[in-house]
């Protein structure tokens, strides 16, 4: 079951801090979320290459218990009259687990699930989400920049066989059988080895999730904008995406589903690796 939700944030992207799509999980879930601060601080100990040994950085903990002010004044900024109402079981704040953004990932693992903001006033936000999505082990979810509604009624599924899609299907079982309906979407030409799409809607079918099979035209636009463009015919309001099912960094250079819907995606989109 999904019941715990990390928001992680540090002071530049607390304004985006994605409380709606948190809500949403929360009220299907009776899930509880923790908005999690990471500050940005100066390593204590600073070489000088002006003279021997190192010189010591005296004011951290002054800094640091400076940003753990101004986060607690951001996120109830955020948050709003949502902490009075907020679903489930109700949104809390950690200023005091972290360090930095590194540490972002190792904390994901006791967590069913992580939540990060894609915006441009959050310029770390691929490193944050690539940082948990490979060293969590646990699903990210990416949020767009300017989205707002509820997610979760009109899912689709990105499938293409791979492993990491079946270990996000396996994941998300919950998430699929709270739907009112969950879109199989399949690509011509883009597969590995495995069960097709009909093989995947039979499983579905069988956890008692409504699943309906597509077959995206063929197409001389990339696999990731063609489920993007089949999501937004189907009116689906949430993606599933095994990610960087080629590697990250043949995707990097070439391009690949994966990078196409990171950047593109309109709607909230789910991803495992």
């Amino acid at each position: 079951m999904m019941k715990e939700l990390l928001l992680p944030f540090g002071l530049e992207n607390a304004p985006v801090l994605p409380i709606e799509a948190a809500a949403t999980l929360a009220e299907h879930f009776n899930a509880r979320a923790t908005a999690t601060f990471y500050p940005r601080v100066p390593d204590p100990v600073i070489v000088d290459p002006m003279s021997p040994g190192v010189v010591s950085y005296e004011g951290v903990g002054e800094e640091l218990e400076a940003q753990k002010a101004q986060a607690r004044e951001a996120y109830e900024k955020r948050l709003g009259d949502a902490a009075k109402d907020f679903p489930g079981g109700g949104i809390s704040l950690d200023v005091n687990s972290l360090s930095s953004w590194h540490q972002v990932a190792q904390l994901s693992r006791i967590y069913d699930m992580t939540l990060v903001p894609r915006s441009a006033s959050f310029p770390d936000w691929q490193m944050v989400f690539e940082a948990t999505l490979f060293e969590g082990g646990r699903p990210v979810m990416l949020i767009p920049d300017n989205w707002s509604g509820k997610c979760g009624e009109q899912v689709a599924i990105g499938w293409n066989r791979s492993t990491e899609t079946a270990r996000l299907v396996g994941q998300t079982l919950d998430v699929m059988r709270a739907a009112k309906v969950v879109h199989v979407i399949e690509v011509p030409g883009w597969h590995t080895a495995g069960p097709d799409g009909a093989g995947l809607a039979r499983y579905l079918e069988r956890h008692g999730i409504d699943a309906k099979l597509h077959m995206a035209p063929e197409s001389p636009n990339g696999a990731g904008y063609q489920v993007l463009e089949q999501c937004g015919e189907l009116g689906a309001d949430l993606l599933l995406k095994g990610a960087y099912t080629q590697s990250r960094l043949t995707q990097m250079i070439f391009g690949g589903a994966t990078k196409q819907i990171l950047q593109e995606a309109q709607l909230p989109v789910v991803f495992a690796h």
